[in-house]
């Protein structure tokens, strides 16, 4: 039988990857060209058809839905036009391939028309999570809506978990990026077999720089993400005020503020030791600056921050959603109940008056995370495709 890593050198493998998406360097559509991009070998072709590239991911073959033009646009004004190029290329893409050795690789949501002509020509069908199941996330958001006393925005209704629920049992495998993801999808009836176990990861070049020269004796806690009701930001508000830490420490926010909590945070603010300073391109700089990364996330798939938060050496406070099979309570972080006011308060409290836990679990995060680059975590998932794969050739 061969080694692990003579499959990886000596089986061919074309990868046709379907990511509908305007890729711009963040978001689902920068973490799939990571992954992708760490999957360049000589064995390996990739391509990448999407909608449109704004900014051009190295590695990979691309393949547009619109160029030119079209790539300078507002994406609303060519979304529709480039999805439907990109559906048409697909699938003629699909009918040139030897299905025996070439993985059909989704992102969300395709549709099905695609996967089943996939299979219908042999080709092994397989889907990213970014998130847990619409059957997990729906009610868990609709609960954190109504703690709140608001009308639910996440637009997660009986229709679309029913058509989600119904593609991913079609699947010959799903990426599962944590625990969490996992547990969802077996909700749903999948056998573990067909379910990938991975992650996400972090590539410590979008992260380079130095440190922020600022007063230390602040202790800088950072939430990095959409400040939104998923992300538990309103539980993180009332765990900061509750815990009372005065001058001696800041939050900072980084990320779009959604309407839903705008009050919220603006009442925060006004406590003179929280900002909220928005989107921020060059992230490296707010985890360089940052004593604390918290992250209380309700609903997650296998978070980014988590990892370059821990790869630039902060501890972590999150939950079990936002752990992503790193952060665990007493050796690189605490790991907090989802919706816990009492728990964020406490770990807030506790790591605020510790220097030398905050070291200590930094440190740990810091080790751990450098088994999380993508250039780690992109050819281990590599190999679970190419296991895949020889087993239907036996």
């Amino acid at each position: 039988m061969r080694s692990p890593t003579e499959r990886t050198v000596g089986s061919p493998v074309t990868v046709l990857t379907y990511a509908p998406y305007s890729f711009n360097g963040n978001g689902p559509a920068q973490t799939c060209a990571a992954i992708l991009g760490a999957w360049a070998s000589p064995t390996v072709t990739t391509a990448l058809h999407a909608g449109r590239f704004r900014r051009r991911p190295k590695g990979v073959v691309l393949r547009p839905g619109v160029a030119g033009a079209g790539s300078l646009v507002p994406w609303r004004l060519v979304e529709e036009r480039a999805l439907r190029r990109l559906d048409d290329q697909f699938a003629a893409a699909l009918d040139r391939v030897d299905p025996g050795r070439t993985v059909a690789y989704f992102w969300p949501d395709p549709p099905l028309a695609l996967v089943e002509r996939a299979q219908a020509r042999g080709v092994l069908c397989v889907r990213e999570m970014i998130n847990t199941a619409l059957a997990t996330s729906g009610p868990l958001l609709d609960d954190a809506y109504a703690r709140l006393g608001l009308a639910p925005t996440h637009g997660i209704g009986p229709e679309r978990i029913a058509s989600e629920s119904d593609a991913l049992r079609r699947y010959d495998a799903v990426f599962a990026p944590n625990p969490e993801v996992e547990a969802s999808l077996r909700r749903l009836g999948l056998d573990q077999a067909r379910i990938l176990p991975t992650s996400f990861g972090w590539s410590p070049e979008r992260l380079a720089g130095e440190p922020e020269e600022r007063d230390r004796s602040v202790v800088r806690f950072l939430f990095v993400g959409s400040v939104n009701v998923r992300k538990g930001v309103p539980e993180l508000l009332e765990a900061w005020a509750r815990a009372d830490l005065g001058a001696g420490a800041e939050l900072v926010l980084v990320g779009r503020v959604a309407p839903e909590v705008a009050g919220r945070v603006a009442q925060a603010e006004a406590l003179g030791n929280v900002r909220a300073v928005g989107f921020q391109d060059r992230v490296g700089d707010a985890f360089r600056s940052a004593d604390v990364f918290v992250f209380p996330t309700l609903e997650e798939g296998g978070p980014q921050v988590t990892y370059e938060a821990a790869g630039c050496g902060l501890p972590v406070i999150t939950t079990p959603m936002g752990a992503a099979r790193l952060v665990e309570t007493g050796r690189s972080g605490v790991v907090a109940e989802p919706g816990s006011v009492d728990q964020l308060a406490s770990a807030l409290v506790d790591l605020a008056a510790d220097p030398g836990r905050r070291r200590s679990f930094g440190a740990e995060a810091r080790r751990r995370a450098a088994d999380f680059t993508y250039a780690r975590v992109g050819p281990r998932r590599l190999e679970q495709l190419r296991v895949l794969l020889d087993a239907r050739q036996r």
